[in-house]
């Protein structure tokens, strides 16, 4: 089937029990770019990110409407393989999780989960993935120690680098930087520049002026509407909605 985008979304609606999150949002991601989602928190971020991926499926009550195409395919029809889906859509969370293991594991828990068995290749991946995240330099000597013992910045480096180790063509962000101190985040933002290169970027955030550093197109959400949506730069000069240009001076959220 033929598709524009990797990503493509139309009219969807969300509810978690009665509570409608998401009120028909229409839109599409630029392949190999960053696009930002930003908006003020309880605005449906979150929700719509996750819902890309299937995630809150795991939320009783959760259900979704509309569609959400990846490469061509509804990712919300019944028979969608979430399994795969969530290997070839990668997601990083607010807070750096690497599994109690070392820090080679982490790397090679995804692969060898879809039968990568070959030592050669897993170790290729695992420098391969550390590399992309710009974290090779600072661990390749101690690949056996526990990851936990990281870093804050180290550590969501890491949780990057084990998302890319199963070669996902799309990289969900939630919130990345919020729980790291200015240097660490500084670094995952350069890096998200970088990556786009390769990978196409959906990134979370509540932060404006990080939208605005590092996506190339820029989505509003207010109150679970998605309010406006074009060129980043576009948005940060003129904003055509009043409530994205409050939200952008800080009026609200």
């Amino acid at each position: 089937m033929a598709y524009e985008h990797k990503i493509e979304v139309e009219d969807l609606r969300t509810w978690f029990g009665d509570r409608q999150i998401l009120k028909g949002i229409s839109c599409y991601f630029e392949d190999n770019s960053v696009t930002a989602v930003m908006g003020p928190s309880g605005c449906g971020k979150s929700t719509f990110l996750r819902t890309i991926n299937r995630l809150n499926d795991m939320v009783p009550g959760f259900r979704a409407t509309g569609s959400v195409r990846f490469e061509g395919n509804d990712v919300l029809a019944p028979d969608a393989d979430v399994y795969e889906l969530r290997r070839r859509i990668g997601m990083v969370f607010q807070r750096p999780n690497p599994f109690p293991m070392s820090i080679r594991d982490n790397i090679t828990y995804g692969p060898k989960l879809h039968g990568v068995r070959d030592e050669g290749e897993l170790e290729r991946i695992v420098e391969d993935s550390l590399r992309k995240a710009a974290l090779w330099d600072e661990v390749k000597d101690t690949l056996d120690s526990p990851a936990p013992h990281l870093s804050g910045g180290q550590q969501q480096r890491l949780c990057i680098a084990r998302a890319l180790s199963v070669d996902p063509p799309v990289l969900l962000m939630d919130e990345p930087v919020s729980a790291l101190d200015p240097i660490s985040a500084s670094k995952i933002e350069d890096l998200i520049v970088q990556l786009k290169k390769d990978y196409t970027i959906i990134l979370v955030t509540h932060n404006v002026q990080q939208a605005f550093r590092v996506s190339d197109q820029a989505a509003f959400l207010y109150m679970g509407e998605l309010v406006e949506f074009d060129k980043t730069r576009r948005i940060a000069e003129a904003p055509e909605d009043p409530r994205t240009e409050a939200f952008i001076t800080g009026r609200i959220g």
